[in-house]
């Protein structure tokens, strides 16, 4: 980490220090790309190598027996709902407070989302609320562990259960976070993450799926694998009738697998100081009026992909969110309002408007009549509203005390000035 030579005062930005670099591109991984460029096919069509030494890897760490690579984290979405049976008139619960690419996996299977709302201290969906969405028509719920925290799991699986659903996890921010001492993406019937190249584990590009049934796995190569692959794996078995060319192939890139490979050994010692990191700056936020720090449920530990604040205007003189925002930026630091809008609000969702003639809410499949309306998500909707404040985690990977001191510092001025009616 290197301190900016120019000299600022106290007029001058509270952050000077720029954080380490994201993701971690050193000697090690660029011998483990070199050597898959010199050495393998940059199409292994079978994804024999790097890709299924990955894989297996992957499997191991996260204690399933399946992994399978993929080209993105919306893929890895995409062929779990599809393998789960999901279609046509089914219905498919979810968080309104995601990246809209959750949403997106479940239209482009011609189903349609239910959206319930979520807790107002870790963000993620309740299971309260699900329970109270499920009809006949529920095919799956898809448990988003927002930022890096872990949904409550255990009642969302016996809700499941009751019903006979699915759970699939978007794991796609959480790499390495636990719910009662167990991995999530471990928790489901399957487990989704990205490695595309802001997560806590990254090939730059790419995504990979974790699950424990044999059937699955055929059902995914034959989805989501080149025919060679299939034919490798399927030949023998009643999926080998359908080897063909006419599915996605949502095949992982060689080089990409080599950087995830290497970037996963490290990926638990990453996470610890990632943790270390948030406790210190929660400790220094603490007294900072207007500002809630991150809530970590004791059975939980946290990724800390994103670190998530609840802005309360009404203790900084009503100052609105964009402009104690832009207060921060002026002392160096960015921050975000990662969601904006909850999903059942956007326009297309307002208009249901997603495949042509109405697809999926007017689809001949479809047993109801779903609308999205304000006030479906209460929750939601008011984190959404003047609330949402965030911040990456870039360069929380290392030790880095002295950047840490500078955000709070950044924090406190903001703060002050606001009470002060200087904003």
């Amino acid at each position: 980490m290197d301190q900016t030579k120019a000299s600022h005062g106290e007029s001058g930005p509270a952050v000077t220090i720029a954080p380490s670099p994201w993701p971690v591109i050193n000697d090690e991984v660029i011998d483990a790309v070199v050597r898959v460029l010199r050495e393998e096919s940059l199409s292994p069509i079978m994804q024999v190598g790097i890709i299924k030494e990955f894989e297996d890897n992957f499997a191991q760490y996260q204690g399933r027996k399946f992994a399978f690579a993929v080209n993105s984290g919306t893929a890895a979405l995409d062929t779990a709902l599809h393998v789960s049976g999901v279609g046509p008139g089914d219905e498919v619960i979810v968080s309104p407070y995601t990246w809209g690419a959750t949403v997106g996996c479940i239209l482009h299977n011609n189903a349609i989302p239910v959206f319930a709302d979520i807790d107002p201290l870790t963000f993620n969906i309740r299971p309260d609320e699900i329970r109270k969405k499920i009809t006949d028509r529920t095919k799956a719920i898809v448990t988003v562990h927002i930022y890096g925290h872990p949904c409550d799991m255990d009642p969302i699986n016996e809700i499941a259960r009751e019903h006979n659903l699915r759970v699939i996890e978007d794991c796609a921010q959480a790499h390495g976070a636990t719910y009662n001492g167990r991995k999530v993406g471990s928790l489901g019937d399957i487990g989704c993450f990205s490695l595309q190249a802001s997560k806590n584990l990254t090939g730059g590009e790419g995504g990979i799926l974790v699950f424990d049934d044999e059937t699955l796995f055929d059902e995914v190569v034959s989805w989501a694998s080149h025919p060679m692959r299939q034919f490798m794996e399927l030949q023998d078995k009643p999926l080998g009738a359908y080897i063909d060319s006419v599915a996605p192939n949502f095949r992982m890139h060689a080089v990409s697998a080599a950087i995830a490979n290497v970037q996963l050994k490290h990926l638990d010692t990453w996470v610890a100081q990632r943790r270390k990191n948030l406790a210190y700056l929660t400790r220094s936020l603490s007294d900072i009026p207007g500002i809630r720090t991150t809530f970590v449920a004791p059975n939980c530990e946290h990724a800390v992909h994103i670190i998530p604040f609840i802005y309360k205007a009404d203790e900084l003189n009503n100052v609105p969110l964009e402009k104690f925002r832009n207060a921060l930026a002026l002392e160096g630091l960015e921050t975000n309002s990662y969601v904006g809008t909850p999903i059942h609000l956007r326009p297309r969702f307002q208009e249901r408007r997603f495949w042509g003639k109405g697809c999926p809410w007017s689809c001949g499949y479809a047993g109801r009549s779903i609308e999205y309306r304000k006030g479906d998500c209460p929750v939601a909707e008011k984190r959404c509203s003047g609330e949402e404040l965030t911040l990456q985690s870039i360069g929380f990977h290392v030790p880095c005390t002295d950047y840490l001191d500078q955000i709070g510092a950044a924090f406190k001025k903001a703060a002050n000035k606001a009470l002060a009616g200087n904003l």
